[in-house]
């Protein structure tokens, strides 16, 4: 008895009807969205493993199953290009094929979105369209009759190899050999250059915004002549790409900035602002800041640090993650 056969049983019947290789499928979406997350695997390499099986095969091969439920026979009208079923072989190569075009396409539509293109909105894109091709998929086999409903069948598939290579010279057996192993190489290369990137593009935007006439929050017109002792008003934005949920410190000071030579060294500095944030993966906050500066001069900066964590005791530009600043004149107070 097979372990299928003896966990049946204890299954709800939609689970023990799915078939074998959509239940696979399933199993290395849930195996894939493990790697990733989880904090202490995803920094294994079972995370590539999985990943790339998941982009360049899983979600193709849920959609041709979705397509073509029908298992082809031994009667069936080779001339006949549409309509008909694929060979185990076929199946693969579209499989592969769909998912080298679907994957970017879900990208390019998720580009359109709140979340934007990033590791965790892509492995949520893939795992909801391989989830609604495999429903589809098993919806239409199992209304098929068994004798037509496509199954696994490693027989069958080597049947259609062989069936491929017995009318090929020697010379072209080797070279679709070759031809496969570079196809093949060239795809996990690209699916490994999209893990490592996506794992890469690890940042944090930091910027200051100001309201227009309208009301609007543009990046321009900003307060270069404040007044000491009078307030002034800024909006800080701060979006998280670091792929985690994040804590952050923003620190504003205004400094007076002495040069020597080349170099810049701070001779007084005030603190204006400080708070905490934190964000979830591809988060934006933004929050509207009342400044009031009282150091007077003509060669002051208003610096904005940004830390990771807690900032430290003497927060200064060279050890700030992120920081941007506004070169102001304050003039005293009439």
């Amino acid at each position: 008895m097979s372990l299928r056969d003896r966990v049946r049983p204890y299954l709800p019947s939609q689970v023990h009807r799915l078939p074998i290789d959509l239940a696979i499928v399933l199993s290395l979406v849930a195996a894939t969205a493990i790697a990733v997350s989880a904090p202490v695997v995803r920094e294994t390499s079972l995370r590539i493993v999985l990943s790339i099986p998941f982009l360049l095969f899983v979600p193709g091969y849920a959609f041709v199953a979705a397509l073509f439920p029908d298992s082809p026979t031994e009667d069936r009208d080779e001339g006949q290009l549409l309509n008909r079923p694929l060979t185990g072989l076929e199946r693969i190569v579209l499989s592969l094929g769909s998912s080298v075009a679907l994957v970017p396409l879900i990208g390019f539509t998720l580009n359109f979105t709140p979340w934007g293109i990033g590791l965790g909105p892509m492995l949520v894109g893939i795992s909801l369209f391989t989830v609604v091709c495999v429903a589809i998929a098993t919806k239409r086999r199992l209304a098929l009759t068994p004798d037509l409903r496509f199954s696994v069948s490693p027989s069958a598939w080597y049947r259609s190899i062989d069936e491929v290579l017995a009318n090929e010279t020697r010379t072209d057996k080797v070279l679709n050999v070759a031809l496969a192993a570079v196809l093949l190489f060239a795809m996990t290369s690209a699916g490994y250059a999209f893990i490592d990137q996506q794992r890469g593009e690890q940042y944090t935007e930091l910027y200051l915004l100001t309201q227009d006439s309208n009301g609007e929050l543009v990046a321009d017109n900003y307060p270069t002549e404040p007044v000491a002792t009078e307030n002034q008003t800024l909006t800080v934005g701060v979006r998280n790409h670091e792929h985690e949920r994040t804590s952050y410190t923003v620190v504003t000071e205004l400094q007076r900035v002495g040069s020597e030579g080349e170099s810049k060294s701070v001779l007084e500095a005030e603190r204006l602002d400080s708070y905490r944030v934190t964000l979830a993966p591809n988060e934006t906050d933004r929050q509207e800041r009342v400044l009031t500066p009282t150091l007077i001069g003509d060669r002051l900066r208003i610096v904005f640090l940004l830390y990771r964590g807690e900032s430290p005791a003497d927060p200064r530009v060279d050890n700030a993650y992120r920081w941007v600043h506004l070169n102001v004149n304050v003039t005293a107070a009439n």
